[in-house]
């Protein structure tokens, strides 16, 4: 029974390392995607349901401005915050004065009101996962940094930490009977 607890831990300890791992990799993953043109990032509203839905986790690919087409889903920067990105369909392409997209959320009834500037063109739309969003969304606040980069850090350097003290102990154990065996020979040969 005893080999069989210890098995089970084994195999809980090495899981859970492993998706501490794979956490600190996803988040490393999202904060360093856009240093590639790539983006990471959770949908907060329902505006192009069924399609996308609130919660889904998007990603952005870069595109140039020439090779966007309509039907295409693109991801823009709002007109009035900057920091706010809209995903919507391309309904429409403009080209007077300067080249302008017209879009629309598919949920929503009516286009926007508004033609959304070649400049805030941030990429179209490469895939969506369902609901990993609320985790993307999560992982941008100080907090989901903390959980996401700084727990798992610290328990794995901890954890190696002591499998490190356990396998110096081990040997500094094996090294000690050693020297008595030695002396208890010279002593016997005496």
């Amino acid at each position: 029974m005893g080999r069989n607890k210890s098995a089970v831990f084994r195999v809980l300890k090495i899981t859970g390392v492993s998706l501490m791992f794979l956490l600190m990799l996803s988040a490393f993953a999202i904060y360093m995607t856009p240093h590639f043109g790539w983006r990471v990032d959770g949908l907060r509203s329902g505006s192009m349901a069924p399609q996308l839905n609130t919660g889904d986790m998007v990603i952005t690919r870069p595109a140039a401005v020439e090779t966007v087409k309509i039907n295409d889903i693109i991801i823009f920067r709002s007109l009035d915050k900057r920091q706010n990105l809209i995903s919507h369909r391309v309904i429409g392409i403009e080209t007077n004065p300067s080249l302008a997209f017209q879009t629309k959320g598919d949920a929503n009834e009516s286009p926007d009101p508004f033609t959304v500037p070649a400049g805030n063109l941030v990429g179209e739309l490469a895939f969506h996962v369902p609901l990993l969003g609320y985790a993307v969304l999560f992982l941008q606040t100080t907090s989901g940094l903390f959980v996401f980069l700084v727990f798992p850090g610290i328990f794995i350097a901890l954890w190696c930490l002591k499998s490190l003290a356990y396998e110096l102990a081990g040997k500094i154990k094996d090294q000690k009977p050693k020297t008595k065996d030695k002396r208890a020979k010279i002593k016997n040969t005496k």
